[in-house]
C-alpha cells in the first residue's frame, strides 16, 4: 500500500518498529515463531501486557513522526491493543483510515494467545469506532466487526491487492524446472508458510487419494514452517517421495520464479474472514486455482470460470476437484487466463486500493475543512 500511494505521487512516511522487508531476505528465520514470542504466549496475560506496552513506545514514535512530516492522513494496519494511531489522530485532528485484516480479539483468543477476551473485544471495538474509516478485507470480516458494535457506516470492504510489477506471467525458468525434476510433468503447487491452518495435510491426502502421482503429475510445496516435519512424515509413510517436492524456504523476490513452474495452484484452506494473498498472486500469474467454496474466496473467484472449488476441509471433495482439473488441461489453461483478466476487471491491485484510499481521505479532509469555516 505504501508503494502504491507513492506511485500516485503522495509522500508516505512509514512508522514501524519492524523492518518492512523482514523475512524477505532470510525466509528461514520467519518460517516459525520467534523464541521470545513462544515464551511470552505461555505466561498468563503476558501477551496482552506486551501488546499494550507497545503504546508506550509506539505513541510517542507515531506522534512525533506525524508532526514532523506534517501528515494530512494516518493510514494504519490494525494491531490489537495498539491505540497509538487513534490517539495521535485525535490529538492532531487528523483523519485515520484503519486497515483490518483479522478480528484479532477473536483470533488470538481462539489460538489461545490471549486470555482477556472481553478486554480484547473492548479494545478492538474502541479502536475501530475511533477511526474515521475502517477497511475490512472481506465481507465476513465486516460482519464480525459489526457484531462487535462497529458501525456499518464506518466500514469499507476492500480486498487485499497484488502488485503486477512483482507478479507477472512469464516463461518458466528452464534451469529451475530441470533442477527440480519437473520437466514433462503437470505441476500442482502451493506457496506459503506451512502451518496447521493452511490445510497442507489435507492437500497431501487428496493428492495421495487421487492417484495422480502414478501419472505425469507432481506436487510442489514452496516454503517452510512448523508443519514441515508432519508433512514429510506423511510423504515417507505413503511412498510419495518421488512425486512430492519440498523447496524449503524461498525469498519473497524468488517466489514468482517458483510459481512459474506451477500449472494448477491450490489454496487448501483459508480462514473464513481473510483475504488470501496467495489467491491474488496465483491470479496475477494466470494460474488455474483449486480452492475451498467459502464466502471470502468466492468474493475473489468465480466458480467454473477462474477456479475449481471444493467443500472446505473435505479431502474427498478436494480429490475430485484436483482430478477433474488435471484431466482437463485446456480448461485449466482457460481458467488461468480468466483469473489473470479478473485482476484488472475487478481491481485487485494495490494501485486500485490506493486510489480508493486517496478518494476516502480527500472526502474526509474536505468535510473537515468545511467544518472549520
Amino acid at each position: 500500500m505504501a508503494k502504491a500511494l507513492r506511485s500516485l505521487g503522495h509522500e508516505v512516511e512509514v512508522v514501524s518498529l519492524v523492518p518492512l522487508d523482514a523475512g524477505q531476505e532470510d525466509p528461514k528465520r520467519d518460517s516459525g515463531d520467534a523464541v521470545r514470542q513462544s515464551l511470552v504466549r505461555r505466561l498468563p496475560f503476558a501477551y496482552e501486557f506486551v501488546q499494550f506496552a507497545y503504546n508506550f513506545v509506539g505513541l510517542p514514535l507515531v506522534f512525533s513522526r506525524t508532526v514532523r512530516s506534517r501528515a494530512n492522513l494516518i493510514y494504519e494496519r490494525y494491531a490489537l491493543f495498539n491505540f497509538s494511531g487513534v490517539i495521535t489522530a485525535w490529538i492532531l485532528g487528523l483523519p485515520l483510515i484503519l486497515e483490518v485484516n483479522s478480528p484479532l480479539a477473536m483470533e488470538q483468543f481462539r489460538e489461545k494467545e490471549i486470555r482477556l477476551h472481553k478486554l480484547a473485544r473492548w479494545a478492538e471495538r474502541t479502536i475501530c469506532r475511533s477511526a474515521s474509516r475502517v477497511i475490512a478485507v472481506s465481507t465476513p470480516l465486516s460482519r464480525i466487526l459489526q457484531e462487535n458494535n462497529v458501525p456499518l457506516s464506518k466500514i469499507e470492504v476492500m480486498s487485499n491487492g497484488v502488485s503486477l510489477d512483482e507478479f507477472q506471467p512469464r516463461p518458466a525458468t528452464l534451469g529451475l524446472r530441470e533442477r527440480l525434476g519437473l520437466k514433462g510433468y503437470t505441476v500442482v503447487g502451493f506457496v506459503g508458510w506451512f502451518r496447521s491452518w493452511h490445510g497442507l495435510d489435507l492437500l497431501l491426502e487428496a493428492f495421495h487419494k487421487s492417484n495422480l502421482a502414478s501419472g505425469s503429475v507432481k506436487l510442489l510445496l514452496i516454503g517452510d514452517g512448523p508443519a514441515m516435519p508432519d508433512l514429510k512424515n506423511y510423504v515417507e509413510k505413503h511412498q510419495l517421495r518421488e512425486s512430492v517436492l519440498f523447496t524449503g524456504p524461498v525469498k519473497h523476490a524468488d517466489v514468482p520464479d517458483y510459481l512459474d513452474l506451477v500449472d494448477i495452484a491450490v489454496q487448501p484452506a483459508a480462514i473464513e474472514y481473510c483475504s488470501p494473498m496467495k489467491i491474488l498472486e496465483y491470479m496475477a500469474l494466470g494460474k488455474c486455482i483449486v480452492a475451498p467454496r467459502q464466502e471470502n474466496v468466492q468474493e475473489l473467484l468465480r466458480e467454473g470460470e477462474e477456479a475449481q472449488f471444493f467443500k472446505p476441509w473435505d479431502a474427498e471433495s478436494m480429490t475430485e476437484a484436483l482430478t477433474n482439473i488435471v484431466l482437463h488441461p485446456e480448461k485449466a489453461r482457460q481458467m488461468g487466463q480468466q483469473a489473470r483478466q479478473a485482476i484488472d476487471k475487478r481491481g485487485y491491485l494495490w494501485s486500485s486500493n490506493a486510489r480508493r484510499v486517496t478518494e476516502m481521505a480527500e472526502k474526509m479532509m474536505q468535510l473537515r475543512n468545511h467544518g472549520k469555516k
